[in-house]
Order: structure tokens, then C-alpha cells, then sequence
């Protein structure tokens, strides 16, 4: 489910915040804009004052527990005291400038350092501390939802003591091995020409692109934990790696088919071509499609390998025809939640109703962090909500924190407990 969705038009009534505001926009139109990323400059710059006025308190709290109670779900409980703890910090660590505090109800970070890891670019000439904290609040905390297995509503807790131990969340980047063995870091941060032999590879903000060629050479672009990229083929076909992930293909495609492996997690909207079929080989399945668009999840250290289907049909097995809407894993089809199935390639957590060990190595693998448990029954806790993978992993866990749930983050191990 969808806890929140931005919206570019305002609801009938304007509220006028403060002087700089435009009488057509509200506090409410401007929240949701910042965290659908929709506003302009000058929007943020009036954010920014409408946060500032302390007046707009109040308004901040009734719009969170207004956009809590939208949310769907039976098993759904808005935490009012958690939510106005979070506000007082905001409002107290809002007047620190230029670096991040560690005290108080939520960790706020640059958000450069977000916009950078969710691939979009910061707006120069404002002062990006308050937007930071609300982002903190509304897409960290603010808006994530905790329940067991038995439904137990959720009790208003003491949040851990915030330190500077804190992990980014992943960023775009990968290896990239060529055909004769040597390695080329790749990221977002610089544009490059990568040549294997005769061959020109393009890398531009965080994706790589080969151009049709008659050159048949092999290349694996590698991911670690904490990194993602995107790589289009010289057939088209466009691919999204997930992080601790690989792809090995061929620089042209001069065959009958189409065939590349994978390790990790994939997503892929293949160029048609019906007279070519296109093959994505994992440990143990096969799936063979002439053009549509899928999701492959072949971790090891998850239960089984599952492809999930968005549009188009593909053959598992040579056997097994999978139709858009259903999955496969363990040898049989079942319904798909494409929602949680892509909600990584769309920037975000989805753990609605996964188990919170399922849960921890996603976790684990986004933020490059070994998990740990300390109780032998906090691994079966079942969470729900969506979560941006764009915070700092400090405030992702205070979203997940609970009376029965807590974190210990020490340098690079996180300790369930």
C-alpha cells in the first residue's frame, strides 16, 4: 500500500502561511510536493518559511495524522506521541546549520547526500536542514506503520538515543569487468567512455549504455552491497540491477537468441523481437521471453528464486508459460504483489506484511550492514508500510523501532533485539 502519494493540485481551501507564500499554495500542497519531489525553487524557499513560522506546529501535526488515517490497511495505528516527539525535535534541531545534529527525536542528515542517492539533483541556494528534518519525519518515521502477528496496536515508546553512528543508504554504483579482464569502477558522479578493444561504452549518471555493434565480446557489470545501476544492451533491452547483484551478457547479440545470467536481483524490459528470444539464465531457473517486462529475485540466501511478471508472457523452464500479475517461485505460480516485487526499483522498501527477517536483508544488502539477532523470536515480527530507501539507516530504524522491536547499530553490525 501507498501510505502517501504527492499531488500537484491544491484541495479547494488556501491557507496564506506567511507573506512569501503564493495565495495558491498551502502547507499541505507543499509537504506533499516535498516529498513527491515536485516542488519548484521557489515552492522549497517558501517551505522552508512556512516551517520557520511556528505557528504552522500545529498544522504539521494535524496533516501527518491526516495522511496516517488515509493510509489502508485494518491492522493500522497512528503513534501520536512518537509523531509529536519527532515535531519538537525538528523545530529544535532546525536552527543548526550546515551539519547534521545527533541529538534529540530525529536524525537529520544533508539531504543532498539523499537527493544524491535517490538520483536526483539538489537545488542550489537553499538551506536544505528543515526539508531534511521533514523528510526525516514524514517519509522515515512519520509515516511508517509497525504491527505483529497478533495485530497488537502499536504503544507510544522512548526512541534510542540518537548517535553520529549512522550508514548512508546506497548509491548508484558498480564494476564492471571487460572481455579481457580489466575492471572500471563505474557511478554517477562523471561522465566516461569505457573501450573494450574496438568497442565504446557509454557511462552517464548512473547508467551504462552499449550502442548496436558487430563486436561479440562478454562483459559483467557487478554491483556491491550498497550499490545499484542500470545498463542498456545493444539490442535495447533495458536492465536494473539491485544491489550484491550481477548481470554477464554479450556486447551484440548475432544469433538466434538472446542469452545473459544473473546473480541477485533483476529487473528487465526487454526490446522485442519475436524472431530472437531472449534468455536470463539464474543458478536454477530459465526464463525465456521475446519481449516484455519482469522482475528476477535469485538471491541464494533467500528462500527460492521468484519471477515476477509486469507485462508480456515468459516460459520458465521451457516448461512453465507465466502470464503479467502472477509469479514464480518454488516450481509453482502464484499471484504477484507487483507493488512489493518493484518497489526497489521504484526507490522504495515495501514491507507490507514481510516478516522482519525478510525484511533485514534487504536491509542489509541496501545499507552494507551484517545483521544480527539477539531473541529467538523477534525474526517472525510482521511488518507493514512503505519506507524510501533514500534515508540514512538511523532513520529508517526509527520508523521500525517499536516497544517489542529495537536496534543497535555499531559501526557496520546492526543488532536486532
Amino acid at each position: 500500500m501507498k501510505i502517501f502519494s504527492g499531488n500537484n493540485s491544491t484541495s479547494g481551501r488556501c491557507v496564506v502561511l506567511c507573506t512569501i507564500m503564493n495565495r495558491n499554495t498551502d502547507f499541505n500542497y507543499l509537504l506533499q510536493g516535498y516529498i513527491a519531489n515536485t516542488l519548484s525553487d521557489e515552492e522549497k524557499e517558501q517551505l522552508l518559511e512556512a516551517l520557520n513560522d511556528p505557528g504552522n506546529v500545529d498544522k504539521l501535526k494535524a496533516i501527518v495524522a491526516g495522511i496516517y488515517h488515509k493510509a489502508n490497511g485494518d491492522d493500522f495505528a497512528y503513534d501520536k506521541e512518537k509523531v509529536e516527539r519527532m515535531i519538537r525535535g525538528i523545530l529544535a534541531e532546525g536552527q543548526v546549520e550546515n551539519k547534521a545534529p545527533v541529538t534529540g527525536s530525529a536524525i537529520v542528515v544533508p539531504v543532498e547526500d539523499n537527493d544524491r542517492a535517490a538520483g536526483r539533483r539538489p537545488f542550489p541556494g537553499v538551506s536544505w536542514l528543515r526539508y531534511a528534518a521533514v523528510a526525516a519525519l514524514l517519509a522515515g518515521a512519520g509515516f511508517f506503520y509497525f504491527n505483529n502477528k497478533k495485530n497488537v496496536p502499536v504503544q507510544p515508546v522512548t526512541l534510542q538515543a540518537q548517535t553520529k553512528n549512522d550508514v548512508l543508504p546506497g548509491a548508484n554504483k558498480a564494476m564492471l569487468t571487460l572481455s579481457n579482464g580489466k575492471t572500471v569502477a563505474l557511478d554517477e558522479s562523471s561522465r566516461q567512455v569505457i573501450t573494450d578493444g574496438e568497442l565504446a561504452i557509454q557511462n552517464d549518471n548512473g547508467s551504462l549504455a552499449y550502442s548496436k555493434s558487430d563486436i561479440v565480446a562478454y562483459n559483467t557489470m557487478t554491483t556491491p552491497r550498497g550499490g545499484q545501476y542500470k545498463l542498456k544492451l545493444p539490442d535495447g533491452t533495458q536492465v536494473w540491477l539491485n544491489a550484491s547483484s550481477s548481470i554477464t551478457y554479450p556486447t551484440a547479440f548475432p544469433g538466434k537468441t538472446r542469452e545473459v545470467s544473473i546473480t541477485g536481483e533483476a529487473y528487465f524490459e526487454v526490446a522485442k523481437n519475436p524472431a530472437k528470444p531472449f534468455t536470463v539464465k539464474t543458478y536454477k531457473d530459465e526464463i525465456t521471453v521475446k519481449g516484455t517486462s519482469f522482475n528476477v529475485n535469485s538471491y541464494r540466501d533467500e528462500p527460492d528464486i521468484k519471477t515476477s511478471l509486469l507485462e508480456g508472457l515468459v516460459e520458465i523452464n521451457h516448461a512453465t508459460l507465466l502470464k503479467p500479475g502472477y509469479a514464480y517461485t518454488g516450481g509453482k505460480v502464484i499471484p504477484a504483489d507487483l507493488d512489493k516485487e518493484l518497489a526497489w526499483k521504484n526507490g522504495v522498501f515495501n514491507f507490507h506484511h514481510v516478516k522482519l527477517e525478510d525484511a533485514m536483508r534487504q536491509i542489509a544488502r541496501w545499507y552494507d550492514v551484517e545483521v544480527r539477532y539477539e531473541g529467538s523470536t523477534v525474526e517472525d515480527i510482521e511488518l507493514g508500510g512503505e519506507i524510501g530507501r533514500n534515508l540514512t539507516l538511523q532513520q529508517l530504524l526509527n520508523g521500525l523501532q517499536d516497544k517489542e522491536t529495537h536496534f543497535r547499530l555499531e559501526g557496520k553490525v546492526l543488532t536486532v533485539y
